[in-house]
């Protein structure tokens, strides 16, 4: 059976809020998860009063609300209608105050670099602590592209080709990435509720993400007792399954249920707290040496002819993007078209964007 998963944090403050929901899947099942759409979902104070509503951000079943002000004097439910009519609301939720991150640094030893967290509470109030990141980094094709081709044969074949305006640059990109494991710490047998060098992220070394520059934002959560247990559960379990929205054992006890069917096994555990969070950048330089290789064959010779354009530059996965125009000396005529691999001449094929983020140097 399909079980209900609830992925999310609600945050009290002005940053979003984000929920996921998806549906569990037998361990032989291969299919991606599509996520649950077109659910209603509200978060609502004791009196049952609706306070907010989620807005669906896209079809993979992820659901947000732009930011929320919740009182830590007060608790809150959240319920979920889903289209097959079922109705699942939280057990109540308390609001926990997340302090600040002290600190994110990095060392890099021979195998790679480790990234980590530190912070503190000189109120001894948090004890459970829990980390995402979200992860960016940018890198040049080993090409440049001149050019870009158009698939309409014209009279002139070189006119097939035409020069890139500067926003159509693809030789610099910036890729993202978010955490996928679960991050958890507790100061819970110290003395102080103090976090000293929790591990976030390692980089190996040589990796692509340091290839030139690299940043990661550090986002801090506050838990309690109680989601900072099953949490831990969920990460030995995810472990060994696969990713936090493969398939999951129905005896995972959250804090959420069904109400049309209490008996219904519920996967996820609502926690409410303010964020913190912090941003560093490391370059290459930084960490040199760091000596990462792209393997690029020279780029090819293509003949200005209809089929030979086709075949290399053409289709839904062209085999060569172009990067220049090369003319006869002899002739003083177009005569080839050079290109180079996809993933050595235009940064846009392994998925990334080549417009600057608001926040790099």
């Amino acid at each position: 059976m399909n079980f209900l998963v609830v992925d999310g944090t609600l945050i009290n403050g002005p940053d979003s809020t984000y929920i996921r929901l998806s549906r569990t899947k037998k361990l032989d099942d291969t299919s991606p998860n599509g996520g649950e759409q077109n659910a209603q979902i509200t978060v609502e104070d004791a009196e049952r009063n609706t306070l907010y509503n989620f807005t669906p951000v896209n079809n993979a079943g992820l659901y947000t609300i732009p930011g929320m002000n919740l009182d830590l004097n007060k608790k809150y439910r959240v319920r979920i209608n889903t289209t097959d009519g079922n109705q699942y609301v939280s057990d109540d939720i308390s609001v926990k105050a997340t302090p600040p991150v002290d600190s994110i640094n990095w060392v890099k030893r021979g195998d790679g670099v480790t990234i980590y967290a530190n912070t503190h509470d000189p109120l001894n109030n948090t004890k459970y602590y829990r980390w995402e990141y979200l992860e960016t980094w940018d890198y040049y094709t080993h090409y440049f592209s001149e050019i870009k081709y158009f698939n309409k044969p014209p009279d002139i074949l070189d006119s097939m080709f035409q020069p890139r305006k500067a926003d159509e640059f693809v030789y610099h990109c910036w890729k993202t990435n978010l955490s996928t494991q679960i991050l958890l710490g507790t100061s819970l047998k110290l003395s102080e509720d103090v976090i000293s060098l929790a591990a976030v992220r390692f980089i190996p070394q040589s990796a692509f993400e340091l290839s030139s520059i690299y940043s990661i934002l550090v986002k801090q959560y506050s838990l309690t007792k109680e989601s900072f247990e099953y949490l831990e559960n969920l990460k030995r379990i995810s472990e060994q399954t696969g990713s936090l929205f493969d398939a999951q054992p129905s005896e995972l006890k959250g804090n959420i249920s069904n109400i049309n069917k209490p008996d219904e096994p519920v996967i996820g555990y609502l926690t409410a707290c303010s964020l913190s969070q912090q941003r560093i950048f490391i370059s290459k330089e930084q960490v040199k040496p760091w000596n990462y290789l792209d393997y690029c064959p020279e780029r090819k010779l293509v003949p200005l002819i209809l089929d030979s354009i086709q075949i290399f530059f053409g289709g839904a996965s062209p085999q060569l993007t172009p990067i220049a125009k090369v003319i006869n000396p002899r002739t003083g005529r177009v005569d080839w078209i050079s290109g180079g691999l996809p993933i050595c001449t235009d940064c846009l094929s392994r998925g990334a964007t080549n417009v600057k983020p608001d926040f790099w140097p």
